[in-house]
This record gives C-alpha cells, sequence and structure tokens, in this order.
C-alpha cells in the first residue's frame, strides 16, 4: 500500500492509504488528531472517476480539423510548434486550483520566462479574505486546529462544513459532544447550522454591521447605534442578547468561511469580523486560514505584467491579448459574466492544459491533456489545518510538472525543477500583531425594488466544476423564500428565468424558508435548465480593490416565469 493525499481546492488535505487489487485503485482515509478515524470524503470518489485513465488525448484544431495525438512526446513537440509565433507576442495565463500541490506553480516559472507574458492579479477564492488579514495582522496566519479545545463557544461566519470541509465539520461534531456551544451565522439553513446549537440568520452581507453592533454594545466601540445596525442585519433581538452572553463569557472562537469575502463590502466585513476577535481577548481563537505553499520557497516565477482578476473577460473579449494560456481553470463556469468569458474565448487564440474536458475546453485551440493530482509527485500544506504531506504518483500519465519540463526543453527556455528537501524556508513564520487603527463601516448596497440577492453556494457532492455528467440534474433549483415567491405568483416547480446585469439563466423554484427574504440562492458552477449561475454575475472587485478577490454575491437579480 502507498500513501497518497488530494491535493484538490479544499482546506482539508487529507491523506489517504492507496492499495491497488485488480487493476482498481481503493482508498482508504489515514487519521489526523482532528479526524481520527480518517475517512475519505465523496467528492474524492468523483475525482477519481473523472481522472484516473479517462481515455482523453492531447488535440490540436487546425485547418484541416481536430488532430489527436497518440503519444505524449508528439503532444509536447507539436504544442512548442504551436506557441512558437506567439512566443514574443502578449499572451495571458492564468492557472486555476484543479490541484493546488506546490508542483503545479513550474507552469509559472515556464511562461514567466516569454517576455509579454501577463499573469492575473487577483482570484475568485480567498484574495479578499488575505487582503484583510494582511491589513489588520501583517501576516496571514491561522492557529492550530487543536485550541478548539479551549473554546467555550465556537462561532461560524457563514462556514457551511458540511460543504466546503467534510473533516471540520466532523471535529465541530465531536467538540459538540464535548460540550462546546456551536452557532452558526448564516442567511442560508445549511447542514452545517442545523447541527449548531443556535443558527442566527443574517442578511447577506451584513457580519461587518453584526460585529460592529456587539462591540458598541460590549462597551468597545463607540459612535455607533448598534440597534439600528442589528436591525439592519436581519438579526433578532433575541440571537443579539445571546452572542452578547456567549462573548461576555469569554473563550469564543470565530471561524471565518469564505463566502464572506465574496460580497463587495467582504474585506470591511472579514476586518470587523476581526476587530469583534482581537477587542474581545480571543485573537488566538480567530480562524480564517493560511498559505498551503507556506512552508516552502516560492518556485521563482517573475512576470513583469498582472492584469487584474476582474479585467479578464472584458479584455479577452476586446482582443488586448494574442494568446490565452489556461491551465487546470474552468473559468467559462466558475468566474463570473460568463457570456463575456465565452465570447473572449472564442475571439482568442486559446491554449487549456488540464486531465478532462469543460467548459473552457470547448473554445480550446490546443488541448494538452495531462494526467491530473493521481500522476503527479507532490506536496502541499492544508490552508486551514496545520499540516502538511507529501505523494508519489499513482498512475503513470503524463504530470503537469513532467510536462512543462519538456515543454521547456522544447521551447529552449531553462527550467530547473527543485526538490521539495532544497525549498524549505529556514526563517520562522511572523506571529500577528493587530493593527488598532480607525476602521470605517461599510454596508453592504441597498436591494433594488422587485429584485433579489443571488448567491451560490457549495454543495456536498462536488467541488468547484468538477462534476460528473448527469449529477447536475437534480441540483437546478432556486431557492426562494416562502413570502418572496407569493408576492411573485411563484409555485414549487415553476420554471424561473433568473436575469442578472451580464445575462441570466433558468432553474426549477424550490420554495423554502432555508433562505432569508429578499434572496435567492442556487448550486454554485453547474449547468442550469438554461445557462449557468455565473451568466447573471457581472465581474467586479470586492472592496479590497482592483487585482484581489470578486465580488460575486453583491448581484440582485430579477425573476419571471418560463
Amino acid at each position: 500500500m502507498r500513501q497518497f493525499f488530494c491535493s484538490k481546492d479544499c482546506p482539508d488535505l487529507c491523506a489517504m492509504r492507496v492499495e491497488t487489487r485488480d487493476g482498481r485503485y481503493r482508498f482508504q482515509g489515514l487519521a489526523e488528531r482532528w479526524s481520527d478515524p480518517g475517512f475519505v470524503c465523496g467528492k474524492f470518489k468523483i475525482y477519481a472517476a473523472r481522472e484516473i485513465a479517462n481515455g482523453l488525448r492531447s488535440w490540436h484544431k487546425t485547418p484541416e480539423g481536430r488532430r489527436e495525438f497518440a503519444a505524449d512526446q508528439e503532444a509536447i513537440a507539436a504544442l512548442a510548434q504551436f506557441l512558437a509565433p506567439w512566443r514574443d507576442k502578449k499572451i495571458l495565463y492564468l492557472r486555476g486550483s484543479g490541484s493546488l500541490a506546490y508542483n503545479m506553480g513550474w507552469w509559472d516559472v515556464l511562461f514567466s520566462a516569454l517576455p509579454n507574458c501577463w499573469a492575473v492579479a487577483g482570484g475568485p477564492c480567498d484574495a479578499t479574505g488575505c487582503a484583510a488579514d494582511e491589513a489588520d495582522f501583517g501576516v496571514l496566519q491561522n492557529p492550530d486546529v487543536g485550541v478548539l479545545e479551549q473554546a467555550e463557544s465556537i462561532i461560524l461566519y457563514g462556514k457551511n462544513a458540511h460543504a466546503t470541509s467534510q473533516h471540520l465539520f466532523a471535529y465541530l461534531k465531536q467538540l459538540q459532544r464535548q460540550g462546546k456551544h456551536i452557532i452558526a451565522i448564516d442567511p442560508v439553513r445549511t447542514e452545517t447550522s442545523r447541527m449548531a446549537d443556535r443558527h442566527i440568520r443574517i442578511r447577506p452581507g451584513c457580519d461587518g454591521l453584526l460585529a460592529c453592533a456587539l462591540l458598541t454594545e460590549l462597551g468597545l466601540e463607540q459612535g455607533h447605534d448598534s440597534q439600528a445596525l442589528r436591525e439592519s442585519a436581519g438579526v433578532t433581538a433575541e440571537d443579539f442578547q445571546a452572542l452578547l452572553a456567549v462573548l461576555r463569557r469569554g473563550n469564543t472562537a470565530h471561524i471565518k468561511g469564505f463566502s464572506i469575502q465574496r460580497h463587495g463590502n467582504g474585506m470591511n466585513a472579514y476586518r470587523w469580523l476581526n476587530r469583534l476577535a482581537v477587542k474581545t481577548g480571543t485573537m488566538d481563537l480567530l480562524f480564517f486560514g493560511h498559505a498551503s505553499k507556506r512552508f516552502w520557497k516560492k518556485p521563482g516565477a517573475a512576470f513583469t505584467h498582472h492584469l487584474p482578476v476582474e479585467q479578464i473577460p472584458q479584455a479577452l473579449a476586446r482582443g488586448d491579448f494574442d494568446l490565452y494560456v489556461n491551465v487546470a481553470a474552468n473559468p467559462a463556469m466558475t468566474y463570473p459574466d460568463s457570456g463575456t468569458w465565452r465570447s473572449g474565448l472564442s475571439r482568442t487564440p486559446t491554449l487549456v492544459v488540464d486531465t478532462c474536458h469543460s467548459a473552457t475546453t470547448e473554445h480550446a485551440d490546443f488541448f494538452l491533456k495531462v494526467g491530473g493530482m493521481f500522476a503527479q509527485d507532490d506536496f502541499m500544506g492544508s490552508y486551514f489545518f496545520p499540516h502538511q504531506h507529501a505523494r508519489e504518483r499513482l498512475t503513470e500519465e503524463l504530470s503537469d510538472m513532467e510536462a512543462a519540463r519538456l515543454l521547456a526543453a522544447a521551447m529552449d527556455i531553462p527550467l530547473t525543477i527543485r526538490p521539495r528537501e532544497a525549498l524549505y524556508k529556514t526563517t520562522p513564520a511572523p506571529t500577528r500583531q493587530y493593527r488598532d487603527e480607525p476602521l470605517p463601516l461599510l454596508s453592504p448596497p441597498p436591494r433594488p425594488v422587485d429584485s433579489y440577492q443571488l448567491l451560490t453556494a457549495s454543495h456536498q457532492t462536488y467541488l468547484n466544476s468538477q462534476i460528473l455528467p448527469g449529477m447536475e440534474l437534480r441540483l437546478q433549483v432556486l431557492h426562494i423564500h416562502p413570502a418572496d415567491a407569493a408576492s411573485l405568483g411563484i409555485d414549487n416547480g415553476d420554471a424561473l428565468r433568473v436575469s442578472g446585469p451580464a445575462g441570466d439563466f433558468v432553474a426549477e423554484a424550490l420554495i423554502t424558508d432555508d433562505i432569508v427574504p429578499g434572496a435567492v440562492m442556487c448550486w454554485k458552477n453547474i449547468p442550469m435548465k438554461e445557462g449557468i449561475p455565473n451568466n447573471a454575475l457581472p465581474s467586479l472587485p470586492t472592496d479590497a480593490g482592483s487585482g484581489n478577490g470578486l465580488a460575486y454575491y453583491s448581484t440582485f437579480v430579477t425573476l419571471r416565469k418560463v
């Protein structure tokens, strides 16, 4: 048996034993301090079914038709020829989160060697939250998850661990059995909030208002009307008093979910949550995340030009770049303003490096098939938990690291891939030091008349856009509150056209009080009855500024029966 770990975009960093029997792989989760016994989540099984020996080949669209390559060396040689005319042209390079492990970074080093290759500044995941923690503490750092044992209460802010961190969810249930009091603050009733001892409903984007109201009521902040802020946040007086009682008792842990940073005021909200933890004496029990490659030096990519992430679709649609290079990402499905993305990909010659076909691959001029995480020796750390893991490849397919090395050689670009042992940092990481400075309070935008705030949520059965065909069929729904449905004459099962500033999609109505009034929710990054959710969303930055995060959740949509 061999040891392996999953390097998908998930904070858990699951390690497992792998047994090969009758040509098939069997995976058994390994225990961690916070996860004993260990387990392998259902999402991982989907990755294995999608990626291991899936039979895809590399191909190149030519005037004579699509040419497939039977051998990897042939594909690499053809790719070097494909790239030759663009070597000195203006190239946009984007690497996504198909695998977060360290050795994916050698693609960055390769393409940064081209003189006019632009990288992307910012991203859709954690950039706004990172900016908030760096502004407040000067460092991105997470406590050891074991300190949750010291907490009396644990508050989750927009953190649906059941869907996004299943090992944390299991640990929270264990802590709950030990007597920890768990509070979930979320506009949506999730499996995590059902598990919690108390679910506090809040209007989307109002976590900062709530934190400021609590600090004001505790006498730790001045100049604000705590009752007005509470009411604006949609939090009941009873829930507010319950939170005050928890904070006054002390030893309260705060876990910030990634969803909050996807609002237009997300950075400000995070900073108010940081302030709440610090001023109530529990900075050491404040959780967000840390870098997954924090233990190692960077590979050494040195891009001279960067394009802010929110500007990509329009830049491609205008033809600002001669070539677009897409490694392990599916932005045509997962980034806002999908319609403009599709237009840009159709206009701009595109190279896609990936393990599977995707909505982005459909627009590729050259597709380089790699074996994904199952084919790659690699290492990384969790971006929430304290641990790190290394692995050897399971399959003999072409790995990303090997593809980058072979392509660099074919293009006469020096590329020295250094082993993990030579990359460890030798200086200790800095510690958090709170910068107590004046902090304005940003409210979310007001809801326009006859419109609804669109939330796109993670689902426990898939990660990002990594689903198997057909999985979406039972998930193509739009959650809407009964009062909102009644005002629009909507019944369960009605087909609804959801229209936003950038476009629309069609989903089936699901009437439920699991969502607060004034907001609607669908599952993210899947094909709907027509179109996809990100059709409706404009590509806008958060309050962290251009080139940081994307404001997915500040879009208001209209609904019409079709």
